[in-house]
Parts: structure tokens; sequence; C-alpha cells
């Protein structure tokens, strides 16, 4: 994918901040889940966290790329492991996983692997790890400038 299909946030050396980032992948990305449509705060806040690593990392919402978002999660941020997977324990998560067949879970998550082992690479040269439940205050950040502050090497690989 060249750079010019891609979305701003998506960017390397992205002008906009956090929010502005945060604001257009909300504008691509219309149906997913936020305040608006759901009742559970835990839910939401939760979604927000994981929609920063989206941004933040360049990721698109692509099965694909929602793999590297985990990862980005997993080995990029202070995430624990139990809170990660604590995801599943909620409603909305599985359910958004029963929408997508498993035969392209499997098929995406095989052919990510090339690039997972690429983003954590890129992780272990991180200085210092996304602080997964202090983002509010990089909103006003420019994308540029956490990646920079931070070591992050999006890895884009499209929408």
């Amino acid at each position: 994918m060249t750079e010019a299909t891609l979305a701003n946030y998506q960017q390397q050396e992205a002008s906009m901040t956090l929010k502005e980032g945060l604001e257009e992948y909300y504008q691509r990305n219309q149906n997913l889940i936020s305040p608006d449509n759901c009742d559970n705060p835990e839910v939401t806040k939760l979604f927000k966290r994981h929609d920063i690593i989206h941004v933040l990392f360049g990721c698109s919402t692509s099965l694909h790329d929602e793999t590297l978002a985990d990862t980005w999660t997993i080995f990029g941020s202070t995430i624990k492991l139990r809170e990660y997977f604590g995801y599943l324990n909620y409603s909305e998560t599985t359910d958004i996983l029963k929408q997508i067949q498993v035969s392209s879970i499997i098929r995406e998550t095989l052919g990510a692997i090339p690039d997972v082992f690429k983003v954590i690479g890129r992780c272990r040269k991180m200085p210092k790890k996304w602080n997964w439940a202090d983002y509010e205050a990089y909103l006003n950040y420019s994308l540029k400038e956490l990646r920079d502050e931070y070591g992050i090497q999006i890895l884009a690989t499209g929408s």
C-alpha cells in the first residue's frame, strides 16, 4: 500500500494530534463501540484505549491490522496480560468475534505472522511502553511527537 492511500493518522510523520487522529479514525469507522451505542462504561473505556492503540501505532480495522494492534498492545503498552484477556469477558467483545468467520480469523492471523514478528521487534526497540490507561494526558500531542518520544515505527499495511 502506498502512503497516499493510508489515513492521515497512519502516516509515520503525522502532525495531527492524537485527538485529531482519533477523530479521523472514528470518522472512517463509524460502526465502532462508543458511548453512543454502549451502556457499559467499562466496555467503552476499554475500547477507547484500544482505539487509541490503532491511532498511535497506525493500524486500520482490517483483521490483519487488528492482529497487529493486539500485538502492539501486548508488547508496546503497559497493559497486563490478565487485563488484556479480560476483553473476552465482555459480551460486546464476544459478539464482535461471533460476527467474523473462524476461517477468516485463522487465515488473517496466520497471514499476519511475519508482521507480528516485525511489530514485536519494533516494540523491543521502544525506549518506553505506551501507558495504556493514561492516554488522556497525550491527546493534544502530535502523533509525530508521541511516536518520536516512544520510538514507535509504525508498520503501514494499508486499510
